[in-house]
């Protein structure tokens, strides 16, 4: 019977982005991905000619991921609340619960990873992030424009840029778990998004 290939780069992919986001894109080998995956280079360069093109297919994936992570937990806090603002302040906590089941290491972005080593020269890459950020972007900035029509905001404020708010504390919070090595900074840091989003749209 004929193995199943699609398995097998599978795998590859899942251990390559396991370690970029552990240790970065850049510092981690093929060499240390072949071991990992328990491959040898011949079933490497088979699925993947070059390291590039690993790192494009690393990046479709996440991309994808987190595409996912958007719908699923938009719907759900959609069906749990008709009100906009508990939308998102149940999106923004389901997004919490996420991360508080990740392991060690598994906090991160590989976005991230790709651009502090690579500066997004790929543009590939770089087309594949921006379309999957810039998603995140316009779905919240819906939502927080529907919150400004039933609770006017205490002052003034730019439902683009309190999306783009939510998606600086979440890479930050990133930048903050390995720094200090501190596992809940996602989830401290996006309390206090929901803070002032509750501060923000708080009924006169």
């Amino acid at each position: 019977m004929a193995r199943d290939g699609s398995i097998t780069r599978g795998r590859i992919l899942s251990t390559a982005m396991d370690l970029a986001l552990k240790q970065g894109h850049v510092a981690t080998s093929i060499d240390e991905i072949i071991e990992k995956a328990d491959i040898n280079k011949g079933t490497f360069f088979y699925h993947f000619p070059s390291k590039k093109d690993l790192a494009i297919a690393m990046i479709e994936k996440f991309s994808e991921v987190e595409m996912q992570i958007l719908e699923e937990n938009m719907a759900k806090a959609n069906k749990l609340s008709k009100d906009p603002l508990q939308q998102l302040l149940i999106f923004v906590g389901l997004i919490q619960e996420l991360h508080t089941e990740l392991q060690e290491g598994q906090i991160g972005c590989l976005y991230a990873s790709y651009s502090y080593e690579n500066q997004f020269t790929d543009e590939v890459i770089q087309s594949m992030a921006m379309d999957t950020l810039g998603e995140w972007k316009s779905r919240l900035s819906k939502k927080i424009q529907e919150i400004m029509k039933e609770y006017p905001p205490r002052f003034k404020v730019d439902a683009n840029e309190l999306a783009d708010m939510f998606l600086v504390t979440l890479e930050g919070a990133y930048v903050i778990t390995r720094i200090k090595n501190q596992q809940d900074a996602v989830e401290k840091h996006l309390d206090l998004y929901k803070t002032y989003l509750e501060s923000l749209f708080k009924p006169h």
